[in-house]
């Protein structure tokens, strides 16, 4: 009890001693300051003497906290993916690698693909559904499907009739077939003829005759072109009647006549061939067969030596000064030709076709051969 209380009085008076020499101390320092006069330079306690930041570059400082602390989640994220990825890669490999292993738990990728080809498949299904929505309304509306094809079959009706008139027209105004020249019979004359100068001698036991006419009007006889002799001048005549069409060879009495009418004012392609061996005769009219006949003028030669002209009958020449009036041919003439042999039925489509007028025969050829106009007759295009 008595060794407690005296330590309780020792440790008292040391604190007591300690607090008086500190409490002198200071005053003796303090007085030591006072009576020097001495200011201290520095200040014994330190401050931040640092300018303070304005409100830019605060808000510079908070943007660049910002895209620092966005470009670590990227980071972290795409650490995250890589790392997910290169452990898919590694579960596959050892799935492909391991094809014997018996079936085990499916594992996260396997649970990954799964789910992809359920959504492809649920997809597929989808797709299937619709196309049979769709597939059951057409069959649900036949009615509406048949109106739109019956609109659409007018419209190429109408089509069809107006490029029809805009051909007449055309037919009417331009030359056919790629010619570029016809010859014109501006009327019925006894003076008005063309004169047609073959380069190859006119010995014909075969022939082709092929001429586009656009006539103006027909008598009971009108003449496209003849060709005869001094012995014979009826060799070959191809000429228009009211009603027909009429090829002679040898002759009128050897003749094939097609219940045939051109239509006046429009171009019409007219072809004609003759055999001597069996007699055969072929009348065409636009590339359509319209008239045939065997047995005509039957082993007969058409001589060299003749006359060959277009729009009139050499038969008549030089009595009482000029041709019969009434055989001559008004209108226009063109792509006329002459072949030594009977032509295909292929051939007289394509001579009567688009380009016609660039097929030429090897006996006349229109635009190679000589045919000079008379009376009034001349060239156009």
């Amino acid at each position: 009890m008595h060794l407690s209380a005296v330590l309780v009085c020792v440790l008292w008076s040391a604190v007591h001693a300690e607090n008086s020499d500190d409490y002198e101390l200071m005053y003796v320092n303090l007085d030591n300051e006072i009576d020097n006069g001495l200011h201290p330079t520095e200040d014994p306690t330190p401050c931040d003497c640092r300018p303070e930041h304005s409100e830019w570059d605060k808000l510079f400082i908070m943007l660049e906290d910002s895209q620092m602390r966005a470009g670590m989640l990227l980071q972290a994220t795409d650490d995250i993916l890589r790392g997910e990825l290169r452990r898919l890669r590694e579960e596959l490999g050892r799935l492909t690698q391991r094809p014997e292993r018996p079936c085990a738990p499916a594992a996260p990728a396997e649970a990954r693909l799964a789910r992809v080809l359920d959504a492809l498949l649920q997809e597929s299904r989808d797709a299937s559904r619709r196309l049979a929505l769709l597939e059951g309304a057409k069959a649900q509306r036949p009615e509406e499907a048949g109106r739109a094809l019956g609109a659409v079959l007018e419209e190429l009706r109408q089509t069809r009739a107006e490029l029809r008139a805009v051909q007449g027209w055309a037919a009417r105004r331009w030359l056919p077939a790629g010619c570029e020249t016809a010859i014109l019979f501006p009327m019925r004359s006894k003076k008005i003829f063309g004169s047609v100068h073959p380069a190859t001698p006119m010995t014909l036991e075969s022939f082709s005759a092929c001429i586009w006419v656009k006539a103006t009007d027909v008598l009971n006889k009108t003449i496209l072109f003849s060709y005869g002799t001094k012995k014979n001048p009826y060799e070959i005549q191809l000429y228009l009647s009211y009603q027909t069409i009429v090829l002679a060879v040898g002759g009128e009495e050897n003749r094939l006549v097609a219940d045939t009418v051109i239509s006046l004012g429009r171009w019409t392609h007219l072809c004609s061939t003759w055999d001597s061996k069996k007699g055969h005769m072929f009348l065409w009219v636009n590339g359509e067969l319209v008239a045939t006949a065997v047995g005509i003028a039957t082993d007969h030669i058409v001589p060299e030596g003749g006359i060959l002209q277009i729009g009139q009958e050499k038969n008549g020449c030089c009595v009482s000064g000029g041709f019969d009036e009434t055989l001559a041919f008004s209108g226009r003439l063109t792509g006329f030709n002459i072949w030594d042999h009977v032509l295909s039925n292929e051939e007289i489509i394509e001579v009567g076709g688009a380009e016609s007028c660039h097929i030429r025969g090897n006996v006349v050829g229109w635009g190679v051969t000589e045919i000079q106009p008379h009376g009034g007759a001349q060239y156009i295009s």
